[in-house]
């Protein structure tokens, strides 16, 4: 993802209908605003308990912007079957969230069996699977957040999950920091480096993996790894840790080592496996 400037565009594609238009969002200030907000934003689940009301029954905001529809990817840990809807708990590696589907009338009369005979739901979802998460974010009980959701598909292709991720990523930098080269968003801050939101660095201090600039207590060899991966030919999928070793002449254990502190640094993220590896690019 060499820019996220086109974020500042009419509309982007949500994976699976919607999008969001910078601008279009308003502020509760001058009363209710509930629904004049209809487009999707790409969120993690660590975004969606951060999310803040300005005023009880608002819309929750994200990055200072109102969010009324949002889209999220995680593995389901549980599909609870009642009467009357479906609840599903899934954890995207960020935080965990239930997502509550409501029983159409005409879906009643399939509501006796949790799952399939495939240890599938109606929709496809199995346990331990990855589903695409499409609805609106509520409070239960006070401060409980939950997902009233209209879709819940099954993901078929793993790739559609790390897109996920790096348009999140991209929507998170846009309202924060905007556009690449130009003045911050709400926080002030300059395109490039990582973010404490999505799981890097805050603040200049940070580096993102276009910033070009380590954190001053990098190691040598996570930087080293990092240099590697950066400029060394490969697939889609990235390096493995193996490979960087014996292409570095290091030892396994201080590569994997310093690739743990480049994901905790939000310089690099894992694709096929834990130790395979590519540069974020912002």
């Amino acid at each position: 993802m060499d820019s996220y400037g086109g974020y500042g565009g009419n509309s982007f594609s949500g994976g699976g209908g919607g999008g969001f238009v910078p601008g279009e969002t308003t502020s509760p200030s001058g009363g209710r605003q509930e629904g004049n907000n209809t487009t999707l934003r790409p969120v993690t689940i660590k975004q969606i308990l951060d999310a803040t009301q300005p005023y009880p029954e608002a819309n929750y905001t994200i990055d200072g912007q109102d969010v009324s529809s949002i889209v999220f990817i995680g593995q389901v840990r549980n599909i609870s079957t009642q009467a009357t809807n479906v609840t599903y708990k899934l954890d995207d590696g960020t935080g965990e969230i239930e997502a509550k589907q409501w029983v159409t009338p005409s879906d009643e009369m399939d509501t006796t069996d949790d799952l399939g005979k495939e240890g599938k739901d109606r929709n496809g979802v199995e346990i331990n699977g990855y589903a695409k998460v499409f609805g609106k974010l509520k409070s239960l009980f006070g401060d409980r957040k939950v997902i009233n959701t209209h879709c819940v598909r099954p993901l078929t292709d793993l790739n559609e999950l790390h897109f996920h991720f790096l348009e999140a990523a991209a929507v998170h930098l846009f309202h924060t920091r905007g556009a690449p080269g130009g003045v911050g968003g709400p926080g002030g801050k300059v395109g490039g480096g990582g973010d404490a939101a999505m799981g890097g660095l805050d603040g200049a201090g940070g580096a993102g993996g276009g910033g070009g600039m380590f954190p001053p207590s990098m190691s040598a060899t996570a930087r080293r790894v990092h240099n590697l991966l950066k400029t060394e030919p490969q697939q889609n999928e990235g390096l493995h840790a193996q490979f960087i070793a014996a292409k570095l002449g290091l030892p396994a254990p201080d590569v994997v080592r310093a690739g743990e502190e480049l994901i905790n640094a939000g310089m690099i993220f894992s694709t096929v496996d834990d130790q395979t590896w590519v540069i974020l690019e912002y």
